[in-house]
């Protein structure tokens, strides 16, 4: 009887499983509205307004006071005017068929005075100094970059002195240095700069105040001067920035080439100029006359954009031998601002000093030796200096030094050679050029 039971179990159907609360189900419902039409043009533009013409005036006047001429330039404006009580002087001028700003700026040429509009009343003054503030976005650091380049040759002999029957030393000496040295201290220099162009304005205004005040943290230069010396200081802002901020992106590729044995003397630069039009290469190692000096100039040229001539030009070095891509790095630079481009490997080395205490007859003789730690960089190291015209033309100064290790010398010093102990001092070969 159990046995039938459990049979007649399991012929039961299976209860399919509950469905959670939290299953996701898909929306079937369709979107409500109907489909928009198609735009088959876009609304038209409205005309531009049209400025209305400015009305023009015509001033022919000779040793005219100049509070009167104010006065019935202003009535036949149909403007109201206030004039300052200090307004005074005389007055001649021939204006035909101008503006009326154009010729309440002409008179204030004449008499240093300024004008604006407060309202619908025209209000001229004497044009006496005021305070301005001006916006000048730039990066609040000064910046200095100093290269240097020497070589120096020494030859000491030492001889005996017939006279006296000494020895005297002379000594031939050989000196070649270059240096350059960059500085861009822009806010100081700016500050400098606008001193020289406000001059005396704090004294005329009889406050000790300084002229100029310069706060770089907040970008803001504060100026205490005349009208005509504000519009000065504005138009010498204007073009400095323009100039300061340009940039240009240098971008480089660093190849070492392991010369084959049929290019042992060096790239033929002829050659490869031959074979790309992107690549012209002008040689003139002698010098046609004294005007025209020697001169070896590689010049590359890619009017696409696309890299691909630049590509093409490195892989026609491997004509004359195995060429390795060191680095391939690019730079932002400013106007007139030093960048520079290391790619170098910081090698490590020491140099030990040995101390020995003499022995007593207690102790024996003791060793200490003393270690300080080197590094020397050995790769790439390129600084770049770039001028940037109005009309996008660049000029580069270039200063590459290349380094690398040749060999190690021991350190002589008497003492570590009886320590049986060598100090490697690594020998380093250096080219750069300036």
């Amino acid at each position: 009887m159990a046995l039938i039971v459990l049979l007649l179990a399991g012929c039961t159907a299976t209860q399919p499983p509950s469905r959670s609360l939290q299953h996701l189900q898909a929306d079937t419902s369709s979107p409500s509205g109907e489909i928009p039409e198609l735009v088959s043009a876009l609304p038209i533009l409205p005309q531009p307004l049209v400025k209305p013409k400015q009305e023009t005036y015509t001033v022919i006047v000779s040793a005219v006071p100049a509070r009167e001429l104010l006065f019935s330039v202003a009535r036949d404006a149909k403007v109201n005017v206030d004039i300052h009580p200090q307004i005074s002087g005389t007055v001649t001028l021939n204006a035909v068929s101008q503006t009326l700003p154009q010729i309440l700026d002409r008179i204030a040429k004449q008499m240093s005075l300024r004008y604006h509009m407060d309202g619908t009343t025209l209000v001229i003054e004497p044009d006496l100094p005021y305070w301005r503030n001006y916006t000048v976005d730039y990066v609040n650091m000064a910046r200095e970059s100093t290269g240097e380049v020497g070589v120096a040759t020494e030859i000491s002999t030492a001889g005996g002195s017939v006279a006296g029957g000494g020895t005297t030393s002379s000594g031939n000496l050989s000196n070649t240095r270059v240096k350059n040295i960059s500085n861009n201290n822009f806010w100081a220099l700016i500050e400098k700069n606008i001193l020289s162009i406000v001059g005396g304005a704090a004294t005329s205004a009889e406050t000790t105040a300084t002229p100029v005040v310069v706060n770089p943290a907040s970008s803001i230069i504060t100026v205490l001067a005349t009208d005509s010396q504000q519009r000065q200081v504005q138009s010498f802002l204007d073009q400095i920035l323009v100039s300061a901020l340009r940039q240009v992106l240098i971008e480089m590729t660093i190849v070492e080439v392991e010369l084959n044995d049929h290019y042992q003397a060096g790239v033929d630069w002829q050659q490869l100029a031959s074979g790309n039009n992107s690549v012209s290469l002008v040689s003139n190692m002698t010098g046609s006359n004294l005007a025209s000096p020697p001169a070896f100039l590689l010049n590359y040229q890619n009017s696409t954009g696309s890299g691909r001539s630049y590509a093409m030009t490195l892989k026609m070095l491997e004509t004359f031998g195995n060429v390795k891509v060191l680095s391939s790095p690019k730079i932002m630079a400013l106007n007139n601002q030093t960048a520079l481009l290391k790619v170098v490997d910081e090698k490590v080395y020491f140099t030990v000093d040995l101390q020995t205490t003499e022995a007593t007859p207690t102790t024996p003789e003791r060793n200490i030796y003393t270690s300080e730690i080197h590094t020397v960089p050995v790769g790439l190291v390129m600084s770049v200096t770039p001028q940037i015209n109005d009309v996008d033309s660049i000029s580069l100064n270039i200063r590459p030094t290349i380094s690398r290790i040749t060999g190690y010398a021991i350190d002589p010093a008497p003492r570590l050679a009886k320590s049986s102990f060598d100090n490697l001092i690594p020998e380093i070969q250096v080219r750069e050029m300036e």
